[in-house]
């Protein structure tokens, strides 16, 4: 099972490679810096565990570690995908959303291949 340090690790390198593989004139040029994606991809791919952390409980996984919080998110990141900003502000928000979204996916599905995988609903 992934611990804390391999989802910031797997968060961080997805958020990079959202950010290289985003289109730059969607996107605001801050999300687009290396070191931004990293930090922002390894926060937002521990973020499940913030939100619903183990505390000892093996059973920890519930609505933000499921499968369906996994497809609201992918769909949303669908939707941040094909927005076309009309300012600057609305740019970095893009990127933001699609570098978080992206990583918060990436702790699902390293999680999903553990013994314990992901409820379908969970309790909210």
């Amino acid at each position: 099972m992934a611990n804390g340090k391999t989802h910031l690790v797997i968060g961080g390198l997805t958020g990079l490679a959202v950010a290289l593989g985003d289109r730059p004139h969607k996107s605001s040029p801050l999300t687009h810096n290396p070191i931004f994606a990293i930090g922002v991809g390894a926060i937002a791919g521990k973020l499940p565990d913030i939100l619903e952390p183990s505390l000892g409980n093996p059973h920890h996984r519930q609505f933000f570690h499921s499968f369906a919080f996994l497809s609201a998110t992918a769909y949303a990141c669908k939707k941040a995908y094909d927005w076309e900003p009309t300012n600057a502000w609305e740019a970095f928000l893009r990127g933001v959303a699609l570098i978080a979204g992206g990583a918060y996916i990436s702790h699902l599905v390293v999680d999903s291949f553990s013994s314990r995988s992901l409820p379908v609903i969970g309790k909210l």
